[in-house]
């Protein structure tokens, strides 16, 4: 193997979070005046929520603020049980731990929100390296978070596989000079990872286990 480190995303990579989200969200822009179907709010899902809604619904800086809130207590509140972890993911997250090999989390998402999750699916259990954006969602970009977790463990971009299922992830990957991996059981479209021409394009965990332990 040529990786020491897999740098997870979260969202759509990990853990299907897309209910908790998508309903958070929608309560959200309600609290504006602002209706939007689920479907419709699915696609934004990816970079930063809180200045997404800016530039889709022109919310101002303090009512996407205000408005993410919502979508932050509705996540770790009354909808925490609206995440779960993707089919595969334990074992794969098992396998890598056995093989030797350093795990770490970089995700666009809020602080509170993600420490949440990942507490409640457990995966602090594989997980000792966490880099997230803060709760107003201004920390850095997913570059920097990528950055910042290779250099939590110590490693170097050649030694380090990005996995995502957004162009953001990979891009962040990228951009750090790592080889990277796009997941098809996330929200990016094939068309949409194919065109950031991935290291590696999977079809399931099991499949990312294979190209690593093939790389």
């Amino acid at each position: 193997m040529k990786y020491d480190t897999i740098i997870f995303d979260f969202d759509g990579t990990l853990a299907n979070t897309q209910e908790g989200v998508t309903k958070g969200t929608q309560k959200g822009l309600a609290a504006f005046g602002v209706q939007e179907s689920l479907e419709n709010i699915k696609a934004l899902i990816g970079p930063p929520l809180t200045m997404t809604v800016q530039t889709e619904y022109g919310l101002t800086p303090e009512q996407a603020a205000a408005a993410m809130k919502i979508c932050e207590q509705h996540q770790t509140g009354e909808g925490i049980d609206q995440v779960c972890l993707f089919e595969g993911i334990p074992q794969l997250l098992e396998e890598l731990t056995r093989l030797g090999l350093h795990l770490a989390i970089a995700t666009n998402c809020p602080a509170t929100t993600a420490k949440t999750q990942i507490e409640y699916l457990g995966l602090d259990r594989w997980f000792t390296v966490v880099q997230t954006n803060n709760d107003s969602q201004t920390r850095g970009t997913k570059t920097q978070f990528v950055h910042w977790a290779m250099e939590d463990w110590h490693s170097t971009p050649e030694r380090c596989l990005m996995v995502g299922d957004r162009k953001h992830d990979l891009i962040g990957g990228q951009e750090n000079g790592m080889d990277t991996a796009a997941v098809l059981y996330g929200y990016g479209s094939r068309a949409e990872l194919e065109g950031c021409d991935p290291t590696y394009l999977c079809a399931t965990p099991n499949h990312l286990l294979e190209c690593i332990l093939n790389s």
